[in-house]
């Protein structure tokens, strides 16, 4: 018993050495080097965030996803330091993630390059997305007839990627009753080059009623003052007086403050602040 007491202790002293000197791996260990750490990288994410890197090197799906759930949640855009965050995310193993990363730049009005797109991307209520597949570009486009939901999150995915031939399916659907699926065609015709069309389809939807939250109200206006319609910054005044989503982690609030760097909490002060940025030629 002794000898074999004494063999164990030895493989275990052999492991444990292994293990120091870097040469051996331990079972679903995630390494990485002190110079590709997240919070060196990313160091205004690691302060919201705690425990960054474990997190963000977990094998494990949902707590990566949970990480950008946890930084949105309360703050939803952060046109400084969100956006080189979510594209480093690009390059994760999850198309999932990745979908969540490209989704999010787009809600920054970051639209990323065919050349930088991940090959696979997990689109809700369509599933895998190859977009360099002609079957899975066929089948989202046939989606895309669809006036409903499923349309829209189709158009959606395939304005991300660029797909011009989806032009004329998306301008069919700005006569959708849905709303999201309409703020879907109108940015997609803003993305592939029908400026004019996507944005009228824009202020339309700042002036729309068909919806009970206001939430794509106030999108289209965010997306109009990032395309340099500065003037459809009122449209959020009115949905702060209006009260639309004021205790929501979409309120019109954190838009306005992320598109101006300033922080009122009223219509009226928000008003007054325009005035004198019009007076002074901003």
């Amino acid at each position: 018993m002794k000898a074999v007491h004494h063999t164990h202790s030895l493989r275990t002293a052999h492991v444990l050495l292994l293990l120091a000197a870097g040469l051996l791996v331990a079972p679903h260990a995630h390494v990485q080097d002190a110079k590709d750490s997240w919070a060196k990288k990313f160091p205004a994410i690691a302060v919201r965030i705690k425990h960054l890197d474990e997190r963000m090197n977990s094998p494990e799906e949902y707590v990566r996803k949970r990480v950008l759930n946890e930084l949105t949640s309360y703050q939803p855009r952060d046109s400084k330091h969100y956006p080189p965050f979510l594209r480093a995310l690009l390059k994760d193993s999850s198309p999932a993630l990745r979908w969540q990363a490209v989704h999010q730049l787009w809600e920054h009005n970051h639209f990323v390059d065919k050349k930088d797109l991940p090959a696979i991307l997990d689109v809700p209520l369509m599933g895998e997305f190859a977009w360099q597949d002609p079957k899975h570009l066929e089948r989202f486009r046939s989606a895309a007839r669809s006036p409903d939901a499923d349309g829209g999150w189709a158009i959606h995915a395939l304005g991300i990627v660029g797909d011009k031939e989806s032009i004329p399916l998306a301008k069919n659907l700005l006569s959708s009753k849905n709303v999201f699926t309409r703020f879907s065609a109108a940015m997609l015709l803003v993305q592939l080059g029908e400026v004019k069309e996507g944005v009228d389809a824009l202020y339309k939807i700042t002036d729309s009623n068909d919806e009970p939250t206001g939430f794509y109200r106030c999108r289209a206006a965010e997306v109009l003052v990032r395309l340099g319609h500065k003037k459809a910054i009122e449209s959020l005044f009115q949905e702060v007086a209006r009260g639309t989503l004021s205790n929501s982690t979409y309120s019109p609030l954190k838009f306005l403050e992320d598109l101006t760097g300033q922080y009122f909490s009223t219509a009226a002060e928000w008003r007054r602040w325009w005035q004198l940025e019009q007076r002074n030629g901003k």
